[in-house]
């Protein structure tokens, strides 16, 4: 990488030598200008952004000394290199204190100039590569902040994490979303038929972009990316007629843009209000099933027939299968929404919208009272510890197992086998 440098000095002979004779490209250097004193100087500095200033210690007007100060103020990061004679000791002394790089005496060996230049080249490389490692260290901080907060987000609308777990991660992630009542709104692009040169994801970018600008900095809507062309909103406020209102002037005004600024349609799907975090699930599954709805009746959408008997026996049977194999697998401490989901061959969004309407609670509730309905058998039939038993039905963390168990049957586990005997 080449730096550039800025020479100072009064005795014109002496300027004239080290600007003539060094090669500046070998130190890793471009010369970009010149001045006879500090006050000259101090302007041209400024314009130019030098790396690396070379100055002279005492010359009239504004001596180097001066110089030094006021470029520790303006541009803390330019390297300093003093020239000095040997009766300027104590100024020397002065500008070493003030944090100046290199110090040469005079007079000036090129030799010795250009290996203090390659000394301070070297210290800007490593400080760039510093730099550069902690930009890309806050980058990744920063996308790994995003997935992580969106990950938390998608487990409460997916079903898939208690309020009490939820509440935990949103405070370690900054989520604010605790509200007197919520409401889940879901967004999906839908192609037009004119936009078979236009790659896909640049047109999903201009739809996100669109919502994003409807949304704005408001603390009352968190949004997040589900695949490439659904978003999810959950909106929280103080009453369900407010949170009606805004679902309704967010989803006419999103419409209305993509409809006019993109080759989509937006067809979107609002939830019920809730007063739970728990039952953000639900109104995820009515925004969903809205949505399947708005997208069989959008003129871009083929016609699907419908088959409310048909489609219903189906998931009973896939929610039957599901529950069976939940029943068969509760005390494996991996059972999760994804993997039930792909034991019955359904996506794990699809199959938590199912899941909630077949049986009325969502996959973590259901897998939750199938584990604590067994805890409080082996609680009443076996001496097996509280944590063993918490290990026997998949909670690897007893404190965990205990703080479910306490909210479900409103009694620590202890304490329930007391009274239960």
């Amino acid at each position: 990488m080449t730096y550039k440098v800025f020479l100072v000095e009064d005795e014109i002979v002496t300027r004239e030598g080290i600007r003539d004779t060094i090669d500046w490209g070998a130190a890793g250097y471009q010369f970009c200008g010149e001045a006879p004193d500090g006050e000259i100087a101090l302007p041209l500095i400024r314009e130019r952004l030098p790396d690396t200033v070379i100055t002279d210690i005492k010359m009239p007007f504004m001596d180097g000394l001066e110089l030094c100060r006021i470029l520790r103020e303006i541009l803390p990061e330019t390297k300093i290199v003093i020239l000095s004679g040997h009766d300027e000791f104590k100024y020397a002394q002065e500008a070493l204190r003030m944090g100046v790089t290199e110090y040469l005496l005079k007079p000036i060996v090129p030799q010795d100039l250009l290996a203090a230049l390659r000394k301070v080249a070297q210290q800007l490389d490593e400080e760039h590569q510093k730099s550069a490692h902690l930009l890309d260290l806050q980058a990744q901080m920063s996308s790994n902040w995003s997935r992580l907060r969106e990950r938390c987000l998608l487990n409460l609308v997916a079903g898939n994490i208690s309020s009490a777990e939820f509440i935990e991660q949103a405070q370690r992630l900054s989520i604010d979303l605790l509200a007197p009542c919520y409401r889940v709104v879901v967004v999906r692009a839908i192609l037009r038929a004119d936009t078979a040169d236009i790659p896909l994801y640049r047109l999903y970018q201009q739809v996100d972009a669109i919502i994003a600008e409807q949304i704005g900095d408001s603390p009352s809507v968190f949004s997040f990316k589900q695949g490439l062309e659904e978003t999810v909103l959950i909106l929280k406020g103080e009453t369900p007629e407010l949170l009606a209102s805004m679902a309704q002037h967010l989803s006419d005004a999103i419409q209305r843009q993509v409809a006019e600024h993109t080759c989509c349609m937006a067809v979107i799907g609002s939830g019920f209000a809730t007063e739970r975090l728990g039952m953000i699930a639900q109104s995820f599954a009515q925004a969903l099933a809205k949505l399947s709805v708005g997208e069989r009746q959008t003129p871009a959408a083929p016609d699907l027939p419908e088959q409310p008997h048909a489609e219903q026996s189906h998931n009973a049977v896939l929610i039957a299968k599901a529950r069976t194999y939940i029943d068969a697998n509760y005390a494996d401490p991996d059972t999760s929404l994804g993997q039930v989901a792909a034991q019955v061959r359904l996506s794990p969004t699809y199959f938590s919208v199912v899941f909630s309407r077949e049986t009325g609670e969502t996959f973590i509730e259901y897998l939750t009272n199938v584990r604590i309905r067994k805890a409080i058998e082996l609680l009443r039939t076996t001496a097996l510890t509280s944590s063993e038993i918490g290990y026997r039905i998949g909670y690897q963390n007893p404190r965990y197992f205990y703080s479910v168990f306490r909210k479900v049957t409103g009694l620590p586990p202890n304490t329930f086998r007391r009274q239960a005997s």
